[in-house]
C-alpha cells in the first residue's frame, strides 16, 4: 500500500471501553499531529492493521488474551495500570514497545507515544578512536623515553 513520505503518524487505538477509548482518540487528535483509528475489538483490530498501516498501536492491556500471541504488524504501547500488568501481556505481543499509565495525563501519554515515534540511533564509534588512541600512547611513550635519555646523558 502506497504511503506518502511526509504525512501524520498513524496510531491505531484498541480500548474497548467507550469512555476511556474516546478520551484517549480526543487527546491525540487535540494534538493535531496524528492520524488517529479506533478500534473497540481486538477482532476489529487485528482486520483494520493489514489494510490501515500505523505507525504504532495503543492496546490496552484488557484487550489482550490470556493465552496466544496478538499480531498488529506495528510496535505496540500497551495501556496498562503497571508494570506487573506490562509484563505480563508483553510476551503475548508480536512488537511490545513499552507502557503507558491508562490514566495517564495527557503529556505524559503523548511523549510516550512520541518516544515510540521517534527512532534513537546509537552512535557507534569503529576502530578510529582505538586506533588514535594507541598512536598518541607510542608518541607519548617516545617522548618519555626520549626525555629519559636527554636527562641521563
Amino acid at each position: 500500500m502506497y504511503r506518502p513520505a511526509i504525512g501524520q503518524p498513524r496510531v491505531l487505538l484498541v480500548v474497548s471501553h467507550p469512555a476511556v477509548g474516546s478520551g484517549i482518540e480526543t487527546l491525540l487528535r487535540l494534538e493535531r499531529r496524528y492520524e488517529v483509528r479506533r478500534a473497540t475489538r481486538l477482532a476489529d483490530a487485528l482486520r483494520i492493521a493489514p489494510s490501515w498501516p500505523a505507525d504504532l498501536a495503543l492496546l490496552d492491556v484488557a484487550m489482550v488474551p490470556r493465552e496466544g500471541r496478538v499480531v498488529l504488524g506495528v510496535p505496540t504501547l500497551v495501556l496498562a495500570g503497571g508494570e506487573a500488568e506490562n509484563e505480563a501481556a508483553a510476551p503475548r505481543l508480536d512488537d511490545p514497545r513499552g507502557w503507558v499509565a491508562k490514566d495517564a495525563e495527557s503529556a505524559s501519554l503523548v511523549a510516550a507515544v512520541e518516544r515510540l515515534l521517534t527512532p534513537t540511533t546509537e552512535a557507534v564509534a569503529g576502530p578510529f578512536p582505538l586506533v588514535l588512541v594507541g598512536v598518541l600512547a607510542l608518541i607519548l611513550g617516545a617522548l618519555l623515553l626520549y626525555l629519559v635519555w636527554t636527562a641521563v646523558v
